[in-house]
Order: C-alpha cells, then sequence, then structure tokens
C-alpha cells in the first residue's frame, strides 16, 4: 500500500502538480493524472479501494486454489515417480523370470537333446547286437547246411566207392568226425 501511494507521489510530482491543457498530457495524448487533483486522487483512492476489497476477497481463494493445484501437482508427481519405480522393478523382475525361464527352457532342450542322444545310442547298440546274432545265427545256420550237404556228398561218392551203402548212424558219425577234426584245425 505504501508503495502505491509512493509512485502515485513521483507520478504527480513529475508533472510538477498542476495539470495540464483540458485532459491532455505533454503530448496531447490523455493520461491518468490529466486533470485535476481531486481526479488523481479519487482514481487512487478507488484503486486502493479496489485492491483491498479484492485482496480480501479474490486474493485468498486465489492463493488457496493455487496453492491446492500446487499441492495436486506435487502429489501427482510423486504418484508418477511411484508408480515409475514400481514399473522399473516390475521390469527387473520380469527380465529375470525371463532369463531364468530362458535358461530353464535351454537346461531342459539340452537334457532332452541328451536323453534322445542315449536312446538312440541304445537304440543302435540293440539293433547292431541283433544284427550280429541274426549273422551268426544264420552262419552257424549255412555252416550247418554246408556240413550236411557235403556229408551227404560224403556218403553218396563213399557208397559209391565202397559199392556199399553207409547207413545214417555211420554217416551221422562221420559227419561228426569230420566237424571235429575241423574244429580242432581251426576251421570254424
Amino acid at each position: 500500500m505504501v508503495l502505491l501511494l509512493a509512485s502515485c507521489g513521483v507520478a504527480w510530482a513529475e508533472h510538477g502538480g498542476a495539470p495540464a491543457a483540458e485532459g491532455q498530457g505533454e503530448e496531447g495524448a490523455p493520461g491518468l493524472f490529466n486533470g485535476t487533483f481531486a481526479d488523481s486522487l479519487w482514481t487512487v483512492v478507488a484503486f486502493g479501494f479496489l485492491f483491498l476489497v479484492l485482496s480480501k476477497v479474490a486474493w485468498k481463494p486465489l492463493l488457496n486454489g493455487l496453492n491446492a493445484r500446487q499441492s495436486h501437482i506435487e502429489n501427482q508427481l510423486k504418484s508418477a515417480e511411484d508408480s515409475r519405480q514400481r514399473a522399473e522393478h516390475m521390469l527387473t523382475d520380469y527380465k529375470e523370470q525371463g532369463h531364468t525361464l530362458v535358461h530353464q527352457a535351454t537346461q531342459e532342450a539340452q537334457r532332452h537333446r541328451q536323453q534322445s542322444l542315449e536312446e538312440t545310442r541304445e537304440e543302435v547298440l540293440a539293433l547292431r547286437k541283433r544284427a550280429h546274432e541274426e549273422i551268426e545265427s544264420a552262419r552257424a545256420a549255412a555252416i550247418e547246411d554246408l556240413w550236411q550237404q557235403t556229408g551227404d556228398l560224403v556218403l553218396r561218392v563213399g557208397s559209391q566207392v565202397l559199392g556199399r551203402t553207409l547207413t545214417a548212424k555211420d554217416n551221422e558219425r562221420l559227419i561228426d568226425e569230420a566237424l571235429s577234426q575241423v574244429r580242432k584245425n581251426g576251421g570254424l
């Protein structure tokens, strides 16, 4: 208020306290303090009264509204910061869970691959063993058949050479003796 009165006094003193021509300033333009001292005084008093009324009536609600808005904005900023931090924590947690899931999936895939390799290896070994057994069985059957045919051939040749027929018992004995002899010599 004091500042207002001081500025009014400075402005009035600048004009020399005397008004210029009726309603005209120095350049002929209308001004705030053009006219009589009473007009200027009533203008200052009206402005001061308006200032007091507005400061009591409008200034406090305006300040309260601004303060409420400021606190609301501060609360929203704080809430946004809290939400951002929670989101960062959640992102970190989800990244860790993702890494854990990828690691577990990788381990599971390696375990499954190793298990598949083992099963395949066992199947190959079983097939190989079965093939060897079948080959050995077929070889033994072929050798037995060969000896049987050889024995029959020897029997026929022997009966032709000797002129007599060998019995089945004689034939078996000769075949067994021949087989024993061949086995001793390492033929089978």
